[in-house]
């Protein structure tokens, strides 16, 4: 985690779909521009969901790694408009 400054962190390990996503971009419209964002969130769909829809929010998905408990850690930098 240290290889990047994460400006903050979201933990949507307790929403499901689609509300996963609705929280995540909600994190990231309060980021400015370049600005890092860790989200944490579950396997199944939010792992499938969420970074793909980022993506197509045009924001950059820097990493995507597995924990020990089974979530995964996301880290997202924002693009601007």
């Amino acid at each position: 985690m240290a290889e990047f400054d994460i400006t903050d962190t979201v933990d949507i390990t307790d929403v499901v779909c689609p509300v996963t996503f609705v929280k995540a971009k909600v994190a990231l419209e309060e980021l400015d521009d370049g600005d890092i964002l860790s989200i944490r969130l579950n396997d199944g769909e939010p792992v499938q969901n969420v970074p793909r829809s980022i993506k197509e929010e045009g924001h950059k998905v820097l990493k995507l790694t597995q924990n020990d408990d089974g979530t995964y850690q996301l880290i997202v930098r924002k693009v601007g408009d």
